[in-house]
C-alpha cells in the first residue's frame, strides 16, 4: 500500500541560485544538501510542517526538460498575504490570485527557471 508521497522533483540549472530562492524567498526549509558521488548533489527542501519534500536536482547529461508546470499546489491559509509577501520579494506571479469555482482561491508563481507552481487558499 502506498502511504504517502515522499520526495518529488523539480529541475534548475544552478542549485545554489534555487537553493537561495526557495529558502530565503519562498521559506522553505533546507532539509539535506550533500554530494552523491561524482558530479551529483541531493538537495532536498520542505515547508516548515510539510510531508512531502521538492529536490532541487539538476538534469542528468543528455535529459531534455520543459518548462512549464510542476502540477504541485502549495497550500497556504492567506493567500492575499502570501502574495503580497512574495511580490515584495520579486516572485513573478503569473495568475493573481483568482476565486475558484469550488470555493477557494489560487495563484500561480514562476521560479527562477521558469517552473510552475500553484498555491490555494480552501474555502473554511
Amino acid at each position: 500500500m502506498l502511504n504517502r508521497i515522499q520526495v518529488t522533483t523539480v529541475f534548475v540549472r544552478d542549485q545554489d541560485k534555487a537553493l537561495d530562492f526557495y529558502t530565503n524567498t519562498l521559506g522553505l526549509k533546507l532539509k539535506v544538501d550533500m554530494p552523491m558521488g561524482e558530479n551529483f548533489r541531493w538537495v532536498e527542501v520542505a515547508p516548515e510542517n510539510g510531508e512531502t519534500s521538492i529536490t532541487l536536482s539538476q538534469p542528468f547529461p543528455g535529459m531534455e526538460i520543459n518548462r512549464g508546470s510542476t502540477g504541485m499546489i502549495f497550500d497556504t491559509n492567506d493567500i492575499q498575504k502570501l502574495h503580497a509577501d512574495l511580490s515584495a520579494k520579486g516572485v513573478n506571479f503569473t495568475q493573481e490570485p483568482t476565486p475558484q469555482p469550488w470555493g477557494g482561491i489560487q495563484a500561480q508563481f514562476s521560479d527562477p527557471d521558469g517552473n510552475l507552481f500553484m498555491v490555494a487558499e480552501r474555502s473554511a
